[in-house]
């Protein structure tokens, strides 16, 4: 295999072509892989900064352009303990807003770079998060081979509260190959379903170009399990880019709140304002699994921890009616919350980045109701995927 120091982007794919054909040959013959023999992982990211900013902002990240918006990026993982440990990223950034970066590490120091650096203080970074009915979509676009399941509430809600209000705090089921449709089937009809967040799907997907095995998680990652031609997995992560950058326009567009100066006609080439009227819908969650404690419940989304990132102030507007104003601590959008029993309201101002929107409905799936529905009014009408219930 030649070596990974690319001068453009053709030689970029011609390396990943070789990384991806001998990953599928090594699979099939031994059923794992040789030391240092990795997958090829693409995490797809939302951004709202210059790839060159990187450097200025991670003392840790050095960035170098190879070819038209394509850069190396290199993150020393090192600490005062562990020998010095670079990882290798390329960072495709012909779309402005969502970012593809490439990388063949091994999958946990990759992806734990990709997480510090998202993650962190108002990096400008977010992931892409896949609500369920989305990951449901993607397993329509080829062969369905397997599929996780990661329920795990600990991450955001007390010991306490899982105690009091929740039956258990964490659940993992990978399941791959024949039957994993059958056990999804049955584990819906289960007591349990609304636990049963999708955390990742994995299909087999033949294109024109040529056939590719992809995990998809549901924060962005597509990893590439094998193929013959590289081309058919730069082809399926523009797809699942592009059906993701239309739910961000649907929310936008019509899930935001503005307060517009509307001017009517009253005489003939006269204008006159006629003060400030609103535009835009909150956007509404439905709830399978009620709240039984509103305090609770909103406090532990809104602590300014990860993954929701997520930092507010709430008061009661009711005895079940509590109301939330705070920060998304990605890029200082304001956000109002609105909670009852059985739905949550979410307010965005007009110039709110779509993405805290299914950030939120994303992780209440996975962390408290796998069952969670966008409401009909706030379901993004111009995109090929609903979010409402099915």
């Amino acid at each position: 295999m030649p070596p990974l120091e690319p001068t453009d982007r053709r030689e970029l794919y011609e390396h990943f072509q070789h990384v991806i054909e001998g990953t599928y040959d090594q699979l099939l013959e031994e059923q794992r892989l040789n030391y240092k023999q990795n997958m090829l992982k693409s995490f797809l990211v939302e951004t709202n900064i210059e790839p060159t900013t990187l450097e200025e902002q991670f003392e840790h990240v050095t960035v170098g352009e190879v070819d038209y918006s394509l850069f190396e990026v290199l993150i020393d993982t090192s600490s005062d303990e562990d020998e010095e440990e670079i990882l290798s990223f390329y960072l495709d950034s012909q779309d402005e807003r969502f970012w593809t970066f490439y990388s063949i590490e091994k999958s946990r120091p990759a992806k734990d770079a990709m997480e510090d650096l998202i993650m962190a203080e108002r990096s400008g970074l977010d992931y892409l998060w896949f609500p369920a009915q989305l990951q449901r979509y993607f397993t329509k676009l080829g062969e369905f081979q397997g599929a996780g399941i990661n329920y795990d509430a600990e991450d955001v809600f007390s010991e306490e509260y899982i105690d009091e209000h929740l039956p258990f705090g964490e659940l993992s089921i990978q399941s791959s190959g024949q039957g994993t449709s059958w056990l999804l089937d049955a584990l819906s009809d289960a007591d349990l379903k609304r636990f049963l967040s999708l955390s990742s799907v994995k299909i087999r997907r033949e294109m024109e170009e040529g056939v590719v095995i992809e995990r998809i998680d549901n924060n962005g990652r597509i990893t590439t399990r094998g193929g013959d031609d590289i081309q058919a997995h730069l082809s399926f992560v523009e797809i699942i880019r592009d059906l993701y950058a239309d739910l961000i326009r649907g929310i936008e567009e019509e899930g935001r709140i503005g307060y517009p100066i509307r001017e009517i006609e009253a005489e003939e080439d006269e204008r006159h304002s006629s003060g400030q009227s609103i535009e835009g819908t909150p956007i509404v969650i439905n709830l399978a699994n009620s709240v039984e404690n509103l305090k609770e419940f909103a406090d532990s989304i809104t602590s300014a921890t990860k993954p929701l990132r997520l930092w507010g102030v709430g008061t009661w507007i009711a005895d079940d009616y509590y109301k939330v104003r705070g920060t998304d601590l990605h890029n200082n959008d304001s956000f109002t919350l609105e909670i009852k029993r059985d739905w949550i309201r979410l307010y965005l101002p007009d110039d709110a980045c779509g993405n805290t929107a299914l950030r939120i409905f994303s992780n209440i799936q996975r962390y408290y109701d796998a069952e969670a529905s966008f409401g009909e009014r706030s379901d993004p009408s111009n995109s090929k995927v609903g979010l409402t219930a099915q």
